[in-house]
């Protein structure tokens, strides 16, 4: 039973506080629904009661749920960058993830003699910044604007919440990851 509910809610297991109370709420509905039905079913004074008692629960839970939204409400921050600044230096720690709004980045790599190469230019649409943060380590590249560029920031937070709760999200990072950790090359 536990395996079903953790596939059905993936971001309970691994997810943030807030995966976790979206998870939580989805269980305690689940579950009042089910002693109303049984109460109907059966028409037991006490799961009735039980029921009664439930629907406290769900409008404890609705405030909950509010706190959440407030929380998350500011998942992407939008930011602007001039041509040649440098959004994270290869060696950071990560902190965020980035989706490009508008402009092109350049993904830079050092090299053995100490020189940055151009080994990707993003553009609207991309995303960076997601390696870093999944795999646990420092940041791998440099990523600098190469025109004006508007990008959206999430947190890790955010991002991890949509990540483990989301397998299509966390597919799409997955591919996208995997393809990049292969244009790296053996360094990585």
């Amino acid at each position: 039973m536990l395996g079903l509910t953790w596939r059905v809610l993936p971001g309970g297991r691994h997810g943030d506080w807030r995966s976790r109370l979206i998870a939580a709420a989805q269980i305690a509905v689940a579950l009042i629904a089910a002693i109303a039905g049984l109460a109907m079913l059966t028409r037991s004074p006490m799961l009735f009661i039980a029921f009664s008692f439930g629907q406290g629960l769900m409008i404890a839970g609705t405030v909950l749920f509010v706190v959440v939204a407030i929380f998350a409400q500011r998942t992407m921050v939008g930011e602007e960058f001039a041509a040649g600044e440098t959004i994270f230096r290869e060696g950071d720690v990560s902190r965020h993830v980035y989706v490009i709004k508008s402009g092109f980045v350049e993904v830079l790599t050092r090299q053995a003699d100490g020189a940055e190469q151009v080994v990707k230019r993003l553009g609207p649409g991309d995303h960076f910044g997601e390696m870093a943060l999944l795999r646990g380590v420092p940041r791998n590249a440099t990523v600098r604007a190469a025109t004006a560029a508007e990008v959206f920031r999430m947190s890790a937070s955010n991002f991890m919440a949509l990540y483990t709760s989301l397998p299509d999200f966390q597919a799409q990072f997955n591919k996208t990851m995997a393809a990049r950790l292969e244009e790296l090359g053996p360094r990585q």
